[in-house]
């Protein structure tokens, strides 16, 4: 479904642009973004909801912006973004398990469970499986400082001969040239149902 006319999505997604424009374009973007990540979780609603999870709200090479609504009992598979990121948890809770790396591996992960109104800082190297371990429907506003819609990235799996260690097994981009907007199914197949 596209968003409404009348759709705050579009003065985030504009506000968060303008701000990524200055000379400190992750405080100025992390400013704007906490600003309507409080907005947001005041209002205790989704901003927008749709059946599917992801809403690209904008890309370019030096920025995108997706708004993403995780259903209860999703977990994405250990990723990177090989650029700094920015979410807005503004509804609900997510937990992430964030991966050390040693070499082509990744160790036991710590986890993070961040509850609403919150704003997180990923690192460019940072390999971290995000959940819904909660009973609702969360809503963030993600802020990528590059152009995750054709960056490479690396998809992680379990290792079968050593249970508490994943290994690499894919990269891929999150958005081809030709796909649509919150649309993307290369990430979908990663996706798991959390225990």
């Amino acid at each position: 479904m596209p968003l409404l006319a009348n759709s705050p999505l579009y003065a985030v997604a504009d506000d968060i642009v303008n701000a990524a424009k200055g000379p400190d374009p992750l405080e100025a973007v992390r400013t704007v973004l906490g600003d309507y990540t409080n907005r947001f979780h005041a209002s205790g609603t989704l901003a927008h909801e749709e059946d599917d999870d992801e809403v690209l709200l904008h890309a370019s090479p030096n920025l995108t912006i997706y708004h993403i609504t995780l259903s209860p009992g999703l977990q994405y598979p250990p990723h990177n973004h090989l650029m700094d990121a920015l979410i807005g948890i503004y509804k609900g809770s997510e937990t992430n398990f964030i991966y050390p790396v040693a070499g082509s591996e990744l160790d036991v992960p710590e986890r993070q469970d961040i509850a609403a109104p919150a704003v997180v800082h990923m690192a460019s190297n940072t390999v971290h499986a995000v959940a819904n371990t909660g009973s609702a429907r969360s809503g963030a506003l993600h802020v990528y400082l590059g152009d995750l819609t054709r960056t490479h990235r690396q998809l992680w799996s379990r290792k079968a001969t050593r249970p508490n260690r994943l290994t690499m097994i894919a990269t891929w981009p999150a958005h081809g040239p030709s796909s649509s907007p919150g649309r993307n199914e290369q990430r979908r197949r990663g996706r798991q149902i959390w225990p």
